[in-house]
């Protein structure tokens, strides 16, 4: 079974990461892989974007579980847990990793300074700063590499680096997800992907390691922060911070002589979107941004080349390395369908408007209509939907999970530079009308098509419904509304 492991390293990564499920659960491709795992690296464990990613792979892993099948495009590829591999592997839900030694001390104490002679205590205050040495790591490293550089470094080390180590086969592949201009990322990037070219022996599967087909996205300043509050952070330091790390990694990770990587792409916007400050813990919730999707996007394209594109040599070089930067069709500060370039417009026009329409119906129209004895998609054969016989615990976490996707598009429709192209509240009549920048099909019959609204899709259904009845009921629903959106995209909505 080939494998992905997705390292998602600080909260840019968690968002990265939630953008990329939103794109599975749409039916979005990833090529080349049986199993997505996740690995989360964030030494602030209740950090609100982490806690809100891993909430969402747990609800899609569970909805996967009871409603994936050949028949559905909606969350169709698999999310397993690092636990989950090997022999010795167990149920398990958990996408977080701890490093040893980061919790519940500060950044004094891991490098044992008052165990330090004189000399070295004098040395260390040069490198590190009276703020630096007291810093408490139990919410990150706030902005500060040099150390998240010392505290990572022991990724080696770790339980979960060993588990991973032993699961990697030689046709699995590495991404790695990062920011440049924090603490966290900027640090952990180059040592996870130092660690993985560097492996020998006790490492498990060393040699698989070191040829490994490894792709990244470095993320670059995206949005500022709010000053308030006593927050630590400093956005004014992003840019100084941005070139210094894009330094390094040219000497480090991309030069000639090392060829670290196999494909790394760049993406960034104007510092333009404030977010409340936080130095962590769960006040650092911030709010989904265009340019998380963009991100995410670079995995997929990563996933969609062929393994002879992305070859290693025994001196664990990438052969001829590929570096990438994104970019809209259109320039826009409200970005739609309409703006994307052609490659990124076919990748998730379609299927983000069929999970919306899915989304739409199942929180604005399932009750009202599964409770009607003449709807023939909801009661006809054995396996019905209606409210009473459809699993409670699987509808709910469809629409938990359906609540994460609403307030992902709402977030990111109000970014400064924002992503408008789907409308959360339509339906009734509107129901067709979600997608914004984009005429209908039958605009020349405006009102008649109105009028058809739900009613129309209600119909779909109902065609749609006798040949899914094999499958049990959680299945039966995610197929029924896999192929009406998918008629519904066809016909009515000019996509």
């Amino acid at each position: 079974m080939a494998k992905l492991f997705l390292f998602a390293i600080g909260g840019t990564g968690s968002r990265v990461v939630k953008a990329l499920t939103m794109l599975m659960a749409a039916g979005v491709q990833i090529k080349n892989t049986d199993a997505i795992v996740p690995i989360i690296i964030d030494p602030d464990t209740s950090n609100g974007d982490l806690t809100r990613t891993i909430e969402l792979l747990k609800t899609y892993k569970g909805i996967r579980e009871k409603g994936a099948s050949d028949s559905s495009d909606f969350f169709k590829t698999m999310i397993s847990s690092l636990d989950e591999l090997g022999d010795a592997g167990y149920l398990s839900d958990n996408f977080k990793f701890d490093i040893d030694g980061v919790k519940e001390q500060r950044f004094r104490e891991f490098i044992g300074y008052s165990e330090l002679d004189k000399s070295n205590k004098a040395f260390a205050s040069l490198l590190f700063s009276k703020a630096n040495l007291d810093a408490d790591m139990e919410v990150g490293f706030k902005g500060n590499p040099n150390i998240g550089s010392v505290v990572l470094n022991k990724f080696k080390d770790a339980p979960f680096f060993r588990k991973f180590a032993s699961s990697f086969e030689e046709q699995d592949r590495v991404f790695i997800v990062s920011s440049i201009f924090g603490g966290t990322g900027a640090a952990g990037f180059p040592l996870l992907l130092k660690n993985i070219r560097d492996a020998a022996p006790p490492i498990p599967r060393h040699y698989y390691l070191q040829r490994a087909r490894v792709g990244a996205v470095t993320v670059l300043p995206y949005f500022g922060v709010d000053k308030a509050n006593g927050v630590t952070i400093d956005s004014n330091s992003f840019t100084t911070k941005t070139k210094a790390a894009l330094s390094y990694y040219a000497h480090n990770l991309t030069g000639e002589s090392i060829r670290a990587v196999n494909a790394l792409y760049y993406i960034g916007d104007k510092v333009t979107n404030d977010q409340k400050g936080a130095d962590g813990a769960n006040e650092q919730k911030n709010k989904a941004h265009f340019v998380e999707l963009a991100a995410a996007l670079s995995i997929i394209d990563f996933m969609s080349m062929d393994d002879n594109k992305l070859q290693v040599s025994d001196e664990r070089k990438a052969v001829s390395p590929k570096y990438f930067e994104f970019g809209l069709g259109k320039e826009s500060m409200n970005i739609t369908f309409p703006d994307l370039s052609r490659q990124t417009y076919d990748q998730i026009a379609k299927p983000l408007t069929r999970l919306s329409l899915f989304r739409n119906f199942m929180d604005h129209h399932y009750e009202e209509f599964a409770g009607r004895k003449g709807e023939a998609w909801a009661n006809h054969g054995n396996n019905k939907l209606t409210i009473d016989e459809l699993d409670g615990r699987y509808r709910s976490a469809i629409t938990l999970f359906n609540r994460h996707y609403a307030e992902w598009l709402n977030e990111m429709a109000h970014s400064n530079v924002s992503f408008t192209a789907l409308d959360t509240e339509k339906s009734g009549k509107d129901f067709y009308n979600l997608v914004n920048g984009v005429v209908n099909k039958k605009s020349v019959l405006k009102d008649l098509f109105n009028a058809a609204g739900v009613d129309n899709f209600l119909k779909v259904l109902s065609k749609s419904e006798p040949p899914l009845d094999h499958l049990n009921s959680t299945r039966k629903l995610l197929a029924l509304f896999s192929d009406a959106t998918a008629v519904i995209i066809n016909k009515e909505i000019n996509l």
